[in-house]
């Protein structure tokens, strides 16, 4: 049980990220009308300064924040769910923690091959990884799956693992 200091915390902290996570998602529709890779236009932008954040960068931090802060704001009411319910959920947390996981390490996989590949024929000097991938035939921008894989992983990770509390100790 929470006491109420702390709730209020995570209700802060769950509308700040929520919020984010849709101006992020607003804004990536609006100018993915656009055109382009899906994502890149959240790529390619540094907001507020220069060098120092993407949007796809505020967005994965914060739909972990937000999925974190709701699922302990709502854990009296899960901590009631069926057994079964409960199982089932852990399982497609599993699924997802895998599944997320292989994407990321193939995105960086690729992204390490295609660098490799631009040093050889290009030299180290001239070897960007950032201009490598915006060359592929590739529908996604891979700067942008794998960020948001890795918050897959890292939210459907937590779940399982937010999950089996419930199922060993009957109760939060």
């Amino acid at each position: 049980m929470l006491d109420e200091k702390t709730r209020k915390l995570y209700r802060i902290v769950a509308w700040v990220s929520g919020l984010a996570c849709l101006a992020v998602i607003v804004y990536g529709i609006a100018s993915a009308t656009v055109g382009g890779s899906v994502g890149e236009n959240l790529v390619d932008v540094e907001f507020p300064l220069p060098y120092f954040a993407k949007p796809i960068s505020y967005f994965s931090i914060a739909s972990v924040a937000f999925f974190y802060c709701s699922a302990r704001l709502w854990e009296e009411r899960i901590s009631g769910w069926s057994k079964t319910t409960l199982s089932f959920l852990q399982l497609f947390s599993f699924i997802v923690a895998f599944a997320s996981a292989y994407e990321v390490l193939y995105n960086f996989m690729l992204w390490g091959s295609i660098f490799s590949a631009q040093v050889i024929s290009e030299g180290l000097t001239k070897a960007n990884p950032s201009i490598a991938v915006f060359g592929l035939p590739v529908t996604w921008n891979l700067t942008f799956a794998t960020k948001v894989f890795s918050s897959l992983f890292v939210i459907s990770g937590y779940s399982a693992y937010f999950l089996r509390r419930f199922r060993s100790e009957g109760t939060v």
